[in-house]
């Protein structure tokens, strides 16, 4: 991914706005942390609405 592939990315995941204005300044390391941080956050969210689904028809 580029830099600007990555940005894009974190700006449609509508998470950490925050950061947005800053995110040129950013390393590549440090987007890919942010990137990792918003995909695990999506997984546990995931998990979240599942076990819910599941648990609502026992």
């Amino acid at each position: 991914m580029t830099k600007k592939d990555k940005i894009a990315f974190i700006k449609s995941s509508k998470r950490k706005s925050h950061v947005y204005n800053d995110l040129q300044r950013y390393s590549d390391h440090q987007l890919d942390e942010l990137i990792r941080e918003i995909v695990q956050g999506l997984v546990r969210e995931s998990e979240l609405i599942a076990n819910a689904y599941i648990n609502g028809y026992r």
